[in-house]
């Protein structure tokens, strides 16, 4: 009879010793290098992929007083490029992307003639703390927040925050639309009339703090 084939290679090594040849190959190899990559959470990368623009994840990154987490850079939302590119939470694109089609692009069309093909804005991430008195960081510390100030049609028209918020003609009609949109999507809005930090822009952001501090009166009715 027969005996039993011992358990191994192809020259019939012995087990132990095949197992020990592969726990020291396996102790051998060297680790991969730990990625710095954490990046946006994988359902909100989907979602945006689902969407109208152009991004891509980056690097948890910022400082450890202003940590940047989840983020995406952004260069174009809808119809409208951004005039440089920007980093800024998933959360925040996605709304930033809701906003352009559903306000921005609408009102522009119906009071400007055109669709905004440029939006200028001032920047997403500083690691500072909030404006006026407040002692708690700001939006911006951690890429959660945006600052726009000129909206640009096709034809070259800019609808200026600066120059137009407090006019009566058809500029100051789709700021205040816009301004208007946005407090139904971000968690916070500031413009010109919270202070004079904002008094050139809007700022946007999703923050845990909900607040919408615009004047929504129709430019229209305001005599000149």
């Amino acid at each position: 009879m027969q005996g039993a084939k011992p358990l191994g290679g192809a020259r019939g090594a012995p087990w132990p010793a095949l197992a020990v040849a592969l726990l020291l190959a396996a102790c051998a190899a060297e680790p991969p290098p730990p990625s710095p990559y954490v990046g946006a959470p994988a359902p909100c990368l989907e979602r945006l992929r689902l969407l109208n623009m152009d991004f891509e994840p980056v690097p948890d990154g910022g400082s450890k007083s202003c940590p940047i987490v989840g983020a995406v850079k952004v260069t174009r939302v809808g119809q409208a490029q951004l005039d440089k590119p920007a980093v800024m939470t998933c959360a925040l694109a996605e709304q930033l992307s809701e906003w352009e089609g559903v306000f921005v692009q609408p009102a522009a069309k119906r009071i400007l003639g055109g669709p905004v093909t440029t939006m200028h804005h001032y920047g997403t991430y500083a690691c500072r703390r909030s404006t006026g008195k407040s002692s708690r960081m700001s939006e911006h510390a951690r890429a959660n927040a945006i600052d726009i100030g000129i909206f640009e049609t096709a034809s070259g028209e800019k609808a200026s925050v600066t120059k137009d918020w407090n006019g009566h003609d058809a500029k100051a009609e789709f700021l205040k639309q816009v301004g208007q949109g946005a407090c139904t999507l971000f968690a916070g809005v500031l413009g010109p009339d919270s202070d004079a930090n904002h008094r050139d822009h809007f700022h946007f952001d999703m923050g845990p703090w909900p607040f919408c501090q615009l004047n929504m009166i129709d430019p229209r009715t305001i005599r000149k």
